[in-house]
């Protein structure tokens, strides 16, 4: 199924773009944070639904939290951003303080980490726009939590037959703390065929 929807250059070419957008995100984040923050670059893998929940079934044993937001445009889906609730309380630390004695989410909390999703989604959203020259816009970001599978499936009835997903692993490196965050795109077949033909199109605009 890769080899059939996204060849080795649409991956490659995808890749970079998400490259470029996770730089400028960090720099977002750095200012935020008052430190360095280095994102890694990220690996991506396209995966069909039953593939990406395989994927997402090892991530993690524990609850997780997931920021969700729509995109659309001329390709459209919804953006996940995953994090372990460990992950995400010390991210949240980093930018609001201490969490309460009960670790729990308040108002507060789920403010800063939507805060935090949407300059890594709209750096996302932004480069691809900007790269491919066409337009694309994203909703409000929700939170929700629970563990990751049940997360992925509440998505499943909105996308149709066959929908298939991009998945980004990604590693935010703040100083003596390294969290893990997983970006998901979930799209139709058919959006993301609209994906591959920009793609090609941007390839041949500057192949040699």
């Amino acid at each position: 199924m890769n080899d059939q929807i996204l060849s080795d250059e649409n991956c490659d070419t995808l890749n970079e773009l998400f490259n470029i957008g996770m730089g400028r995100a960090a720099k977002s984040l750095s200012e935020m944070v008052n430190e360095e923050v280095l994102l890694s670059v990220p690996s991506l893998q396209a995966l069909s639904y039953q593939g990406a929940l395989k994927l997402f079934d090892g991530i993690a044993d524990e609850p997780i939290n997931a920021v969700e937001q729509y995109f659309d445009g001329q390709f459209n889906g919804n953006a996940m951003l995953f994090y372990t609730q460990r992950s995400s309380q010390e991210l949240v630390r980093r930018i609001i303080g201490d969490l309460a004695p009960n670790e729990n989410f308040g108002e507060m909390e789920q403010e800063a980490l939507k805060e935090v999703s949407n300059i890594i989604l709209n750096a996302c959203f932004g480069c691809l726009a900007e790269v491919l020259n066409c337009e694309l816009q994203s909703g409000v970001p929700s939170i929700a939590n629970g563990d990751v599978s049940s997360i992925f499936r509440k998505q499943r009835d909105n996308l149709g037959e066959a929908p298939l997903v991009l998945s980004l692993s990604m590693t935010f490196s703040l100083p003596n703390k390294s969290i893990e965050g997983q970006v998901s795109l979930i799209m139709t077949s058919e959006s993301i065929k609209k994906l591959v033909r920009e793609l090609e199109r941007f390839s041949s605009l500057y192949a040699m």
